[in-house]
């Protein structure tokens, strides 16, 4: 046996067993209907429907038709190999994240970690380092944790493949996006990330986020790997918001609505 896979081994034990010994001390509830016993009980964990029919084969976009890529795929190719999310960003799954970035839920990075892994076990990439999408240094300070390292970290030790949080920075503070239309979202990152070559050169990276919104931000990250050295990337999230009157990618934004699930 490997010392990282025994390290990774000896990890997910502490891990649980940690958790469970929290959980004994203080019951938890279900962050969607506040039932006993569970983070995500699973009545609500089953009403999450998985992003997985008609998307575009490189952003991982609904579309309709038959092609296989959208408009903007098609138009303007993104840095990234491929990007899929495990499901919309709506009801159970948005009390989830929400929990886990607001109210310090930890434990549910973990819950949300699993399906991802189960989607990179079916997926066929080849991944050699996972890295998450990381926050400004001020963020960092006031949230205390990066929930999207809280869910790559698990990730990676599942399935024993090398994780860092160092590779990849941001270099300057951004605004808050959250009231920005997909134009300013873009303008608000450009140059925001650093990608270390030394770590990146040549190698199949992964990048992980809670939630997908326009994807400014996991292309502006992706494309700083790409400049670095790096071969394939690939792009997961627990969550994609699904945009209903934006049209998203690389910051071209048009005045046609998108066609929405």
């Amino acid at each position: 046996m490997t010392d990282i896979t025994l390290t990774n081994k000896l990890l997910l034990q502490f891990t649980s067993l940690f958790w469970k010994s929290m959980d004994w001390l203080y019951p938890p509830r279900c962050c969607n209907c506040d039932r006993w016993g569970f983070v995500l009980c699973e009545d609500c964990f089953k009403l999450i429907e998985p992003l997985n029919r008609n998307l575009c084969k490189k952003c991982g976009h609904p579309i309709f038709g038959k092609s296989s890529f959208c408009e903007e795929c098609r138009l303007s190719p993104p840095p990234y190999t491929q990007m899929r999310s495990w499901t919309s960003h709506i009801g159970p799954t948005r009390k989830a994240i929400h929990a886990l970035k607001y109210k310090r839920n930890l434990v549910i990075g973990r819950i949300l970690a699993q399906p991802l892994i189960e989607m990179i076990e079916k997926s066929g990439w080849q991944i050699d380092l996972v890295v998450p999408i990381p926050l400004s240094k001020t963020r960092m300070r006031t949230r205390g944790y990066n929930q999207a390292a809280l869910i790559s970290r698990y990730l990676a030790t599942s399935l024993n493949i090398q994780h860092s949080t160092n590779c990849v920075k941001r270099v300057r503070d951004t605004s808050t996006q959250i009231d920005m239309d997909v134009n300013k979202r873009f303008t608000n990152l450009l140059d925001a990330f650093y990608a270390n070559p030394a770590t990146l050169k040549k190698r199949n990276i992964l990048i992980v986020d809670d939630v997908i919104t326009t994807g400014a931000t996991m292309h502006n990250c992706a494309k700083a790997i790409l400049n670095a050295g790096a071969e394939k990337i690939y792009c997961l999230s627990v969550a994609r918001a699904i945009l209903r009157h934006e049209k998203h990618h690389q910051g071209l934004a048009s005045n046609s609505a998108l066609q929405s699930l």
